[in-house]
């Protein structure tokens, strides 16, 4: 009897303390320029990072007019450091997609790993320099100069209404822990690594420039 109620009490440790089911995350190949010497993904600074996160397909019970959800999902950026330590940085999902099969469903999203402030404010004003520099151009219309001049006084009055525009990343390594959700609830976890390289200023690039 006593074995029987320490098996109990172990049973009911893990039903509470249990993790969720385990969801394969990759970065899409288009999205991957090229991999480390250990198989990292590495992504540009200038592209977009798609995810796709796989996890076993949900069992529904088909109801007349229940709509299930489509998946979600949620991701915390770590910066990982040349001595392996972990720093957590902001970053934005997107969902872009998904699809299923009878034994699988998957997730497709876009992560933004955006640049810290100071590089984010320098790259503003890298991009403001820039378009005053365009009205320089002699095929510019009269009234595109026009409406050049009034962006770049609007810009100058409040710098960070460029903010969301800059499509930029921060550089460096860094591990994406994914959560894929049905709803509110939490339907599997899983993670990723990857590199984003520097290939360019975003500044540099709205403008043709290399």
């Amino acid at each position: 009897m006593r074995y029987l109620a320490l098996a109990q009490i172990l049973l009911v440790s893990s039903l509470a303390f249990g993790t969720d089911p385990p969801a394969s995350c990759e970065i899409a190949e288009k999205s991957v320029v090229s991999r480390s010497s250990s198989g990292v993904a590495q992504v540009s600074n200038l592209g977009l990072i798609q995810i796709t996160c796989r996890v076993a397909a949900r069992h529904w019970t088909p109801k007349p007019g229940v709509v299930h959800n489509a998946l979600k999902a949620e991701a915390t950026v770590y910066e990982i450091s040349a001595d392996g330590a972990r720093s957590l940085v902001p970053s934005e999902v997107s969902v872009s997609g998904g699809r299923f099969s009878r034994k699988q469903e998957w997730v497709d999203f876009y992560l933004n790993i955006p640049l810290d402030p100071a590089e984010r404010d320098a790259e503003i004003r890298r991009f403001l320099a820039n378009l005053e520099t365009s009205l320089a151009d002699e095929h510019l219309s009269e009234q595109a100069r026009q409406q050049t001049q009034e962006q770049i006084r609007r810009f100058q009055l409040d710098p960070q209404e460029l903010a969301p525009i800059l499509s930029q990343y921060r550089v460096g390594r860094f591990q994406v822990d994914c959560r894929v959700l049905d709803g509110h609830r939490e339907i599997g976890v899983g993670g990723v690594e990857l590199e984003v390289l520097f290939n360019g200023r975003f500044s540099d690039s709205a403008f043709g420039k290399k």
